[in-house]
Formats: C-alpha cells, sequence, structure tokens
C-alpha cells in the first residue's frame, strides 16, 4: 500500500471508519486495489473432486453475478455425473487431466485431498488454467514454493484458499490492529485442531516478513505412506507451539487440541484486546476490549484527578456512563470499553452441517442453491473469498491482499518446523 493512500487516522476520524471506510471493508477494496463492481468479472469455473466441500463453494458462487461453473471431474465417472446432475454442471469428466483441457474452462477450484494438491495443482497450471486450492494449500513449503514458482512461468493465477481471511469480522479486526486500536501488539492466542486453521491469526497479527523462534510439543508425526512418506500439513493433536517474534517484541501461543476446545482467537494489545468469537475459524462477530473509555468530561483541564474515590458514589470520572463494565474496577486488566460487532452469514446461514440448501432474496433476485446440503457450519462464508476472486481477477492482481503468497508459504513453514520438532521429540 502506498503511503499517499494511507492517511493516519485521528481521534476525530468516526471510530466505525478506517480512512473512510467501513472497518469491515475487504482489503482489496479499502486499499484501492479493486471496485466492488469487478464481481461481475466473467470466469468459467472447473471443480477439481465432486466433493462436499466443493458443494458449498458452488452454492456460495452463486452470490458472484460474474461466475459460472461448466465442468467438474471426479475420479469416478459415474459420480462426476451425478455431481453435475444435482449441482446443474454442463460437463463431466471422470479425470481431472480432462477437466483441466476443458477449453471451456478459465479458473479450477481444487477441492481434492491435501496430499494430492501438489499434483493437482501442477495438473491444472501446465494446462494453463488459473487455480484456487483449498487449504492446507500443500503439505510442506517445497511443494508451495514449487507450485507459485510453477504458476509464475506459466503465467497463471494461483491463490491457496484460506477463506477466513476474507470473513467481515476478521477485516474488521486487521483493520482496527493497523489503525492502533489495541496499541503495539504483544500476543495472539488462537486454538484449533487443523494447523493450517489455528496458525493464522499469527500471521494476520505478525506478518510474513519475520520467521518466528519455534518450540513445539505434541504427538509425534510420522510420514503419509500415501504421499512419500511426508508430514501432513495437518499436523497431529493434541499438540502446541510457541512463536517468539524477536523483531516484533511479540509472541503468539497456538494450540492444537483433539478435545474439546473455545475456538477464540485474541489479539492482546498494549491498549487494549480484540477477541474473534467462536466459530474463529469462520466467524461471524469480533468483540474489542480498549481499556479506559474516552472522557467527556474536564476534570483534568481543570487541574482534578482524572478519577477518584468518592466515597458514596465508588470511583467517579470524566469518562462515559454507558461504557462502564465489571463493577468501575479502576485497573488496567478488566477496565474495559467494550464494543462487539455481529457480521450474519447471508442467509441461509446454516450453524452446522447437513441443512438444506435453501434459497434467499438478494434485494433483486432469488437464489436457489443448487446441490447438496451445506456440509459444515456458516460455509456459506465462501461467498466472501469468491467475490474477492472476481475483484482481484478484474483488477488484473497476481495475488490477494487478504492472503499473500508470502503468507501462504510461511504458514507452511511454520508448520514443517512444528512438524519436525513433534517426529524427534513427540509422544
Amino acid at each position: 500500500m502506498s503511503d499517499e493512500n494511507q492517511k493516519p487516522a485521528t481521534v476525530a476520524d468516526d471510530p466505525n471508519f478506517f480512512n473512510g471506510w467501513p472497518m469491515s471493508t475487504p482489503l482489496d477494496i479499502r486499499l484501492g486495489q479493486t471496485i466492488e463492481s469487478g464481481i461481475n468479472f466473467p470466469l468459467r469455473w472447473g471443480i477439481i473432486s465432486a466433493s462436499a466441500i466443493a458443494s458449498d463453494w458452488i452454492k456460495s458462487l452463486q452470490d458472484v453475478p460474474g461466475a459460472t461453473v461448466t465442468a467438474v471431474a471426479a475420479r469416478d465417472k459415474a459420480r462426476a455425473v451425478a455431481y453435475a446432475e444435482a449441482h446443474g454442471i454442463p460437463a463431466a469428466y471422470g479425470s481431472y487431466d480432462e477437466l483441466c483441457n476443458d477449453p471451456n474452462v478459465d479458473i479450477v477450484y481444487i477441492a481434492s485431498k491435501t496430499w494430492d494438491h501438489h499434483r493437482d495443482m501442477l495438473t491444472a497450471i501446465k494446462a494453463g488454467k488459473h487455480v484456487l486450492c483449498e487449504k492446507p494449500f500443500t503439505d510442506t513449503a517445497e511443494q508451495a514454493r514449487e507450485i507459485y514458482t510453477a504458476a509464475d512461468q506459466a503465467g497463471v493465477f494461483c491463490q491457496e484458499g484460506m477463506w477466513l481471511r476474507f470473513f467481515p469480522a476478521v477485516e474488521h479486526a486487521r483493520a482496527a490492529i493497523e489503525r492502533g486500536d489495541i496499541g503495539a501488539l504483544q500476543v495472539v492466542q488462537a486454538d484449533y485442531p487443523d494447523r493450517v486453521y489455528a496458525l493464522n491469526p499469527a500471521i494476520t497479527g505478525f506478518g510474513a516478513d519475520e520467521m518466528p523462534v519455534i518450540a513445539a510439543t505434541g504427538r509425534k508425526m510420522r510420514g503419509q505412506p500415501y504421499a512419500n512418506d511426508v508430514f501432513s500439513g495437518h499436523g497431529a493433536p493434541p499438540s502446541a507451539a510457541i512463536l517468539q517474534y524477536a523483531e516484533q517484541q511479540g509472541i503468539a501461543v497456538i494450540t492444537f487440541p483433539s478435545g474439546r476446545f473455545v475456538e477464540e482467537t485474541q489479539y492482546v494489545g498494549t491498549k487494549g484486546r480484540i477477541t474473534i468469537e467462536t466459530p474463529s475459524h469462520h466467524p461471524t462477530a469480533l468483540t474489542i476490549r480498549t481499556g479506559r473509555p474516552p472522557r467527556q468530561g474536564t476534570r483534568k483541564d481543570d487541574g482534578n484527578p482524572v478519577m477518584e474515590l468518592d466515597p458514596s458514589q465508588g470511583w467517579v470520572g470524566d469518562w462515559s456512563e454507558t461504557h462502564w463494565n465489571q463493577d468501575r474496577n479502576p485497573s488496567n486488566g478488566p477496565f474495559n470499553q467494550v464494543e462487539r460487532f455481529e457480521y450474519p452469514i447471508p442467509t441461509p446461514a446454516p450453524i452446522t452441517r447437513g441443512q438444506p440448501a435453501g434459497s434467499r432474496w438478494t434485494g433483486e433476485k432469488l437464489i436457489n442453491y443448487k446441490g447438496w446440503t451445506w456440509s459444515g457450519g456458516n460455509q456459506h462464508g465462501f461467498t466472501y473469498q469468491a467475490q474477492a476472486v472476481h475483484r482481484c481477477f478484474e483488477a488484473g492482481l497476481t495475488e490477494m491482499p487478504q492472503f499473500t503468497r508470502d503468507e501462504s508459504i510461511r504458514v507452511c513453514e511454520i508448520i514443517d518446523e512444528i512438524n519436525r520438532q513433534c517426529a524427534e521429540t513427540g509422544f
């Protein structure tokens, strides 16, 4: 982002906006790299793997005016045909090579098994197709670098599909951190069994420029016999890692549990805390706590203490009464100005797997979602990422600012190191 496009926020700025944009504005739009109407850019999608998650992606593409799905491929031709009929897709193939060579396909969405991603992306890239691949992108950083190099040589777009980074709650949190709402970031805490999800908040907070020092422990890693004995990008819970960002003087505490877990993300700064509420890997809400509420009176200017203990009223001060919380405790920790922001998923809003695909009125037309039931909670949130893909294509971008190649590779590198340590010392 160029300096001329970024003016410093001031106390006079509307707290619901950052540099003139609503806090939840997609980063590509906020940075001036794309425009909202880019969702009309035409892309013909081919689907690799007739899977449940691909069904959710297809349904969510119906909220993108420029998107059409023209082909699907499965290793079993009969499954591909049945899937195409259920989803209203014109062409069905019994091999991924056939789909990648279909001239009516512009971009391939890859939803195969993680250990097959490397192979399937190379197949699509060699056929000259653009690629969006489900996370984890690859099992290793070496594989990821090979894929991105191949994409550059072929002149095609290649992106890891990390949908988490496109949710409005995450866009809002990123803007709040950039604006300085919680001061200098000191600690990131996150939990999720799948490492690629749990580690993403650390990258959101501390970026990809610095490779952290890592201390990891947990279940012993073993190579995948069906994938040349490479370690899995998903890892093996339970395990945990502490990431030390020495240059930025911050740490991330990340756990990968196998039992019940909170599934929250915490960004803790010198002046406050941001909580991405559960379920934090597809969130619809965040809470921002920023210490003492803003003062509205003149006690300091009048030469009086900013706050003082009144025998009959307790602690009194200049701050807004509406923001008092937790029994007026004036300590640096729990005394908070607390704001919660809700960003509901477009209806229908599945909160669990197996709900009917359903339909919704957009204000202009009725969308009847084709295909299977929603495979998991808040899967309609794919819409945010899908719309961003089309905006970025319209603008000619080679990567999406919400999740860059450097960030994608950095996550792989961190997972590689966690896997290495757990293979040596795991239980």
